[in-house]
């Protein structure tokens, strides 16, 4: 048996697990099966927490998506990883330092269930062939951009009607293959609201480095909201790079036979 917690962070929901307390190897078949929403557990991404690899960090952390595929991110994520182990006490409540497939990335508690992540900028993205591709279809301003996984983002008048899933099927063949995650995103007075769609998940009720990518493209003097379906992030400028603060909710526990 294996246990688990279910926990969310804006509404994007998660099943976290470790291998620090016992030895744990994950198969594709098994991160399959408790993803099903109706025979399983149901998540948008399984988060495994293990020991450091290196002693320049506390804890490696891998995700993994519905469908049994790795992430290379996820940053509501990172942030329920922290209070998950906060809770757990495998760490004091004060910073944790996490590495993941390409970065490290800081965390700290921050007020009643909420986390803040110290993160670098997300990087620009130069693909000129696509960018013409994904304009003629769309048509559209947009931008290209990755933190540890890659994102497009479509800026729009609206999202509210938007046929999400209608979208991504129309450039999937052009996105899918270099594993770029799809947004779009409508400037208010003063937020920014969004909606992505997740490659191996669907549309989720949020998704943490989809809006630092956005806000990343906002953010000036003053901090920015990010609004999605499932609620608000904040995000600063800070000297070491982007500050994201966000809820991180426990659901409950339990435990599935392998």
């Amino acid at each position: 048996m294996i246990n688990f917690e279910k926990w969310h962070g804006n509404g994007n929901d998660f099943v976290i697990i470790n291998s620090i307390e016992e030895s744990i190897k994950l198969k594709k078949s098994f991160i399959k099966k408790i993803a099903d929403r109706n025979m399983g557990v149901g998540f948008d991404q399984l988060i495994h927490i293990g020991l450091p690899t290196k002693d320049n960090h506390d804890f490696f952390v891998r995700f993994y998506n519905a469908d049994g595929s790795e992430a290379g991110m996820c940053l509501n994520g990172i942030r329920c990883a922290s209070s998950y182990v906060w809770k757990k006490s495998l760490a004091p409540m004060r910073e944790i330092n996490f590495r993941t497939k390409h970065i490290n990335i800081k965390c700290f508690p921050k007020g009643d269930k909420q986390v803040s992540a110290l993160l670098s900028k997300p990087k620009d993205m130069r693909n000129a062939l696509l960018e013409k591709k994904l304009k003629k279809i769309i048509g559209n301003e947009i931008f290209l951009s990755s933190i540890g996984n890659n994102h497009l983002g479509i800026k729009m008048k609206s999202v509210d009607k938007v046929d999400l899933n209608m979208l991504y099927k129309k450039i999937e063949k052009l996105i899918k293959s270099l594993d770029i995650n799809l947004s779009i995103f409508t400037k208010k007075d003063k937020f920014v609201q969004i909606r992505t769609f997740e490659n191996g998940v669907g549309e989720t009720l949020s998704c943490g480095s989809a809006a630092l990518c956005v806000a990343s493209h906002f953010i000036k003097d003053k901090a920015i909201k990010i609004k999605s379906f499932g609620g608000q992030l904040r995000f600063e400028n800070h000297q070491d790079g982007i500050l994201m603060s966000g809820p991180t909710n426990f659901i409950y526990k339990g435990n599935i036979d392998e």
